[in-house]
C-alpha cells in the first residue's frame, strides 16, 4: 500500500506543478517569441546597416571607387542574408496571437521582398541606388514603428561567412 500511496502523491504533485507551469509557460514563450524575433531583425538591420548603408553612404559602390565590384557584391550577399532573417521573423508572426508581433510582421513581407530584388541586382553587380534609398527608409520606418510601441529593435552584430 505505501508505494501506490506514494505514486499517487507524486502524480499528484507533477499534475499540479502542470497545471500551475502551464500558464506561465504560455507568457514565458511570448517574451521568448518577441525576443527570438527582435533578435532576427535586428540580424537583418546589422548587415544592411553595415555592409550596404555605410558603404552607401560612403561611394563605395560609385564607379571608379577602389573595391567597387567586391562592395557591391558583398553587399548583395549581405542583403540576401537580411532577407533571410526577415522571412525567418514573418514565419514568426504567422501563428501568433500578439498584437506586437502581427503588427510589425504585417510590414515584414514587402520589405523582404524589397531586400531580395535589391539584393538579387548587387549581387549581379547592378548598382540600384533608388532601391537601396527606399530600404533604408523601410528599414527605418520599421524601427520606428517597434520602438513607438515599446519593442526598440537594436543591431546585432551576426557575423555573415566570406564578409
Amino acid at each position: 500500500m505505501p508505494t501506490i500511496r506514494l505514486s499517487s502523491r507524486k502524480a499528484l504533485l507533477v499534475a499540479s506543478t502542470l497545471l500551475v507551469a502551464g500558464p506561465l509557460q504560455q507568457a514565458q514563450a511570448s517574451v521568448y517569441e518577441k525576443a527570438t524575433f527582435a533578435l532576427h531583425l535586428g540580424a537583418a538591420y546589422y548587415a544592411f546597416n553595415t555592409w550596404v548603408w555605410k558603404p552607401y553612404r560612403q561611394y563605395k559602390f560609385k564607379v571608379g571607387a577602389p573595391g567597387q565590384k567586391a562592395n557591391i557584391a558583398k553587399a548583395g550577399l549581405a542583403l540576401l542574408f537580411s532577407a533571410y532573417q526577415v522571412n525567418s521573423a514573418i514565419k514568426m508572426t504567422q501563428h501568433t496571437n500578439d498584437p506586437f508581433l502581427k503588427s510589425i510582421g504585417g510590414l515584414l513581407p514587402n520589405f523582404s521582398k524589397s531586400l531580395t530584388s535589391v539584393g538579387n541586382s548587387l549581387k549581379n553587380g547592378n548598382f540600384d541606388e533608388q532601391g537601396i534609398q527606399d530600404l533604408n527608409k523601410a528599414a527605418t520606418t520599421l524601427l520606428n514603428t517597434a520602438e513607438s510601441q515599446g519593442h526598440p529593435i537594436r543591431p546585432i552584430a551576426v557575423p555573415i561567412p566570406g564578409l
